[in-house]
C-alpha cells in the first residue's frame, strides 16, 4: 500500500510539472466547393484554432452572396503523453462557424478576409477564391416565370407564377428567389391559389421569412410532357420603366445513372437493385435557371388624383356593418369595415373622423390595425353617437386608381341606419330604490350634573397595579422588543419591494382600490359639474383595468362584463356598476340635460367598488 501511494504521488508530481502545449490562435476560411453555379448553395466554414470562445465573425463584406448562418460548435480536445519518463499534456481548443452561401452573380469571385475578435484581439481569415458559372438549361429541366400582365402601373398588383418542369427523378432541391429581397418589388401571398400544407399534391419551399406551399402536377412545354412544381405570388413593382425580373434558380440532386454492382458480391445481378433496400442510383447536382421576363411599368397620372388617395391600384370595394344599431347617446357602437381588392396588404383605414363627422360621432384618436388575408382586410373600431339627432352612419369612401379605365375612382359603402335615443342620467338615489342616503341622524341627550364616571360595577373595586410598575414593565417590553421589531419591518419591506418588482401588474391590482378612494374622496362635496362625472368614470375605468389587467383607456361596461361574470359578480352588483359607468359616459354627450347629483353618484361608485373588491381579490384580480 505504501508503494502504491508513493507511485501515485510521483505521477501527481509529474502531472503538475508537465508542460502544457497549446496551439497558437489562428483562423481560416474553407469552402466545400471551389466551383459552383449561380444560385447553387455551398458551405463556408470559419475555423478557429487555439480558442473555444471566439466572437462572431463579421460577414458584412460578403456582398456577392446571400448568407444563411448554420450555427457553430466547439472543436476542443485534450491528451496526455509520456515520452522517456517525461509527461506532457496537449490541449487543443477550437471552434467552427458554419454558413450557407449562394452566389448572386457569375465570375471569379473572392470571399474577402473575415474578421474575428478573440480575447480582445482582431484576427482575419485568408481570402478564398471560387469560380461561379452561369447555369444552363437542359432538356430534362426547365424553369419558367409568368406574369399575368406585362404592362402595368406602378403599385399595380399582378400575379407571378413560377413553374419548374421536371423530366427525370430528383431528390433534394432548393429554390433561390432573389425577387423576395429586391427593393424594386413587393411580394405578398396569393390566397386565390393557396394550398393546405400536407395535401398529397403539396410541396413546401423555404423562402425568406417563411415558406411557400407549391403544387405538384403535370404539364406540357414545347410539346414535351413533364412533372411540374408550381407556385404563385402577388407582385407589386415599385418603380417605373422596363424592368427584368431577377433570375430564379433551383438546384437539385438529379438522377444521372446507376452504379454497377461489385464483382465480389455473390448476389450481383441476381436481384433487382432495390430488392434489399440498397440503392444503386447515382445522383449529381444540377442547377436550373429561369427566364427573365420584362415588365413595362407606367407612372400614375397626376391629373384627377384625389387628396385622400393612399396608393391603391386596382379595383376595390368597401363595406361597413355596425353593432348595435339601436343605442343611447354615448353607447359604444362597434364598426366592422372591410376593404376588398386584388392586394390589400398595404391598405389603410379611411379617416373616420372626417368620414363620420366630429359633431355627430366621437372617434378614438388611435385606429385599430386591420386583419385578414391578401385580398380582404377587416378593421374593427368603436365609435359613439354624440346626440339623438344622429340617424345613420354615413357612407365611407375609398379612393383608388383603376388601371382598366385609367382613371381615379372612389368606392363607397352603403350608409347604416341608426336609432339613437336620449340618455337619462340615473342618480344614486334612483339606483338604491329611492331610499335616502347618508347616516341616520340621532338626537343628542343632555346629562344633568356634567361629566359622569365612565365605569360602574363591582370590578371597579379590584386592586389595580400601580401606574409606575405598569410603566416600568412596558418600558422593558419596548426595550426588548424594539430590535426584532425593526428587523421584521425591514424584512417585510424588502419582501414587498421584491414582490412589486417581480409582479408590477399584480402590485397595481392590489393598490387599485386605494387609488380609487384617493380619486373619489375630493368629490364628496357634491359639486355638480361635467368634470365631476368624468373624474368618477376615469377612476372606475382605472380601477377595473388594474383589477382585470386590461387597458383602462377605452373600457366600457360591455368590455368588462364577461370578466366580472367569470369572477362571480352577481346580476344585482353588475346592474349598479352598469348604472355608474353609463351615467359617467352619458354625461360627456348629454349637452344641456340635468347632470344630477355628483355626490350621490360618487357614493354609489364607492359602494360598488367596496362590493367588487372582496370578489376580485379572490378572482381575476389576484
Amino acid at each position: 500500500m505504501r508503494g502504491v501511494a508513493h507511485g501515485l504521488a510521483v505521477v501527481a508530481l509529474l502531472l503538475s510539472l508537465a508542460g502544457v502545449v497549446r496551439a497558437a490562435v489562428t483562423v481560416q476560411a474553407v469552402v466545400d466547393q471551389e466551383e459552383v453555379y449561380v444560385g447553387q448553395s455551398f458551405t463556408l466554414q470559419v475555423q478557429v484554432e487555439g480558442s473555444d470562445s471566439p466572437g462572431e465573425p463579421d460577414i458584412s463584406s460578403l456582398i456577392d452572396f446571400t448568407v444563411e448562418p448554420r450555427g457553430g460548435q466547439q472543436n476542443s480536445s485534450e491528451s496526455v503523453s509520456i515520452i522517456n519518463g517525461r509527461m506532457s499534456r496537449v490541449s487543443h481548443r477550437g471552434y467552427v462557424f458554419n454558413y450557407e452561401l449562394t452566389s448572386k452573380r457569375e465570375g471569379r469571385l473572392v470571399i474577402p478576409p473575415l474578421s474575428v475578435i478573440i480575447d480582445k484581439q482582431l484576427y482575419q481569415t485568408q481570402p478564398v477564391r471560387i469560380v461561379v458559372k452561369q447555369p444552363e438549361e437542359s432538356d430534362e429541366f426547365k424553369l419558367r416565370q409568368t406574369l399575368s400582365k406585362d404592362r402595368v402601373y406602378v403599385g399595380e398588383p399582378v400575379t407571378l407564377t413560377v413553374t419548374w418542369y421536371i423530366g427525370k427523378d430528383v431528390k433534394g432541391f432548393n429554390f433561390t428567389l432573389p425577387i423576395f429581397s429586391d427593393p424594386r418589388f413587393t411580394i405578398s401571398a396569393d390566397d386565390r391559389a393557396s394550398l393546405t400544407p400536407g395535401q398529397d399534391n403539396s410541396v413546401r419551399i423555404p423562402v425568406p421569412g417563411g415558406e411557400i406551399v407549391a403544387e405538384k402536377g403535370q404539364g406540357v412545354l414545347n410539346g414535351e410532357k413533364y412533372l411540374t412544381v408550381t407556385f404563385s405570388r402577388i407582385v407589386t413593382v415599385n418603380e417605373t420603366g422596363k424592368i427584368s425580373l431577377p433570375q430564379i434558380t433551383v438546384s437539385c440532386q438529379a438522377l444521372s445513372g446507376y452504379r454497377q454492382g461489385s464483382g465480389r458480391d455473390p448476389f450481383s445481378g441476381m436481384f433487382p437493385d432495390d430488392f434489399f433496400g440498397r440503392s444503386r442510383q447515382v445522383y449529381r447536382t444540377e442547377v436550373v435557371p429561369s427566364d427573365q421576363p420584362v415588365v413595362e411599368v407606367f407612372p400614375l397620372p397626376e391629373e384627377g388624383r384625389p387628396v385622400d388617395f393612399t396608393g391603391l391600384v386596382g379595383e376595390y370595394s368597401v363595406a361597413v356593418t355596425a353593432t348595435p344599431t339601436k343605442v343611447k347617446i354615448g353607447d359604444p357602437i362597434t364598426l366592422n369595415i372591410q376593404i376588398a381588392g386584388p392586394s390589400v396588404a398595404g391598405a389603410s383605414l379611411p379617416s373616420l373622423a372626417e368620414g363620420l363627422g366630429v359633431n355627430d360621432f366621437k372617434v378614438p384618436d388611435e385606429m385599430a390595425p386591420g386583419e385578414g388575408s391578401a385580398v380582404l382586410k377587416t378593421f374593427t373600431q368603436t365609435i359613439r353617437a354624440r346626440h339623438a339627432g344622429v340617424r345613420q352612419i354615413p357612407s365611407l369612401h375609398l379612393a383608388y386608381f383603376n388601371p382598366d379605365t385609367g382613371r381615379y375612382e372612389t368606392a363607397s359603402s352603403p350608409p347604416v341606419l341608426l336609432e339613437v335615443s336620449e340618455a337619462r342620467l340615473v342618480t344614486a338615489q334612483d339606483a338604491e330604490g329611492g331610499m335616502p342616503s347618508g347616516p341616520e341622524k340621532k338626537e343628542l341627550t343632555t346629562v344633568k350634573g356634567g361629566i359622569s364616571y365612565n365605569y360602574e360595577g363591582p370590578e371597579v373595586l379590584t386592586i389595580q397595579a400601580p401606574i409606575g410598575s405598569v410603566g416600568m414593565d412596558f418600558g422593558w417590553y419596548v426595550l426588548l422588543g424594539a430590535p426584532p421589531g425593526v428587523f421584521l419591518l425591514v424584512l417585510v419591506g424588502a419582501g414587498v419591494v421584491r414582490l412589486g418588482r417581480k409582479d408590477p401588474v399584480g402590485r397595481a391590482a392590489r393598490r387599485a382600490y386605494g387609488r380609487l378612494r384617493t380619486e373619489l374622496d375630493p368629490l364628496a362635496d357634491g359639486s355638480e359639474t361635467v368634470a365631476g362625472y368624468q373624474a368618477i368614470g376615469l377612476a372606475m375605468r382605472e380601477y377595473l383595468g388594474a383589477k382585470l389587467r386590461r387597458n383602462p383607456a377605452a373600457l366600457t361596461y360591455v368590455d368588462v362584463e364577461p370578466d366580472l361574470i367569470h369572477a362571480g359578480v352577481g346580476p344585482e352588483l353588475l346592474g349598479r356598476l352598469r348604472q355608474v359607468m353609463e351615467q359617467c359616459e352619458a354625461s360627456q354627450y348629454a349637452g344641456a340635460l340635468s347632470l344630477g347629483d355628483v355626490k350621490r353618484l360618487r357614493d354609489l361608485a364607492v359602494q360598488v367598488a367596496d362590493d367588487l373588491e372582496s370578489l376580485l381579490v379572490k378572482g381575476v384580480g389576484r
